[in-house]
């Protein structure tokens, strides 16, 4: 399908490794100018030269620090202002926490921070960015990267389903406001991904047999998703193909979820 992003003007955050990074390459594929952002610097360059090196570096910025930083954040609007911005991709986030009953105030507002509170702050210092893309006649959208451990109960730490919950919440409140200024938001909600560094990664290496079983057991299609079959959708979503998509959450998990 030609997805006509040439020219597209994005921002993916997180975009260093994993999802981030299929993500950023799969707009660069269809012709995007992308800002890749990451926490840390070698690793952003790496991803970077990577990058450069298939893609050439007209297309390429990249941003490094911490984006819960109020200072960063600033520093990154400076960079875009400069550029223009068409499309978002909010892609901060971390399941990392403790197990049930062990959460702390601190930790429920770390995970709570970093997978919605800071994206809601990117949208709203981004917002006139967007609103002005769509005075100049071009497509503007903003996509969450969600998780299906905030559409159902599935052993995930609660504190980081609870903020994928909140974050999805979010998203459908944000609709209404962002459909003003004639900007689409949406949400794409990975189940269980494989990828070079990832938590299934290291679980198969302890364990390949359990896993499996599991992802026998619990995924109908019967085997993990792919960072290229995420990146699909969220390209797909910030096109003209999707112009009357507005506060969907496409789940990409093979089935997992059983809910209506």
């Amino acid at each position: 399908m030609e997805l006509s992003l040439n020219g597209l003007r994005v921002l993916v955050t997180g975009s260093s490794r994993g999802i981030g990074y299929g993500i950023a390459n799969a707009y660069l594929e269809e012709g995007a100018f992308v800002v890749l952002t990451g926490r840390d610097e070698d690793k952003l360059n790496q991803a970077r030269a990577c990058l450069v090196e298939k893609y050439g570096a007209n297309r390429i910025d990249s941003h490094a620090g911490d984006l819960c930083d109020r200072v960063v954040r600033g520093s990154l609007l400076d960079l875009l202002a400069s550029k223009g911005l068409d499309s978002l991709v909010c892609n901060i986030g971390s399941g990392k926490s403790v197990p049930a009953m062990q959460e702390t105030d601190e930790e429920w507002r770390r995970m709570l921070d970093i997978n919605l509170v800071h994206a809601a702050g990117l949208v709203k210092e981004l917002h006139s960015l967007l609103a002005a893309s769509v005075k100049q006649g071009r497509n503007a959208s903003v996509t969450f990267i969600g998780s299906i451990c905030g559409m159902e109960s599935l052993g995930c730490p609660i504190p980081y389903a609870s903020a994928k919950a909140a974050l999805w919440a979010y998203t459908k409140s944000l609709v209404g406001p962002l459909a003003k200024d004639g900007i689409r938001v949406n949400m794409v909600s990975p189940g269980n991904i494989l990828f070079s560094g990832s938590t299934w990664e290291s679980k198969l290496a302890e364990n390949e047999a359990k896993v499996q079983e599991m992802v026998k057991r619990e995924v109908p299609l019967c085997r993990f998703g792919t960072v290229k079959e995420v990146s699909a959708a969220v390209v797909f979503l910030a096109s003209q193909k999707s112009a009357f998509i507005t506060g969907a959450n496409l789940v990409i998990d093979g089935g997992q979820t059983r809910g209506l």
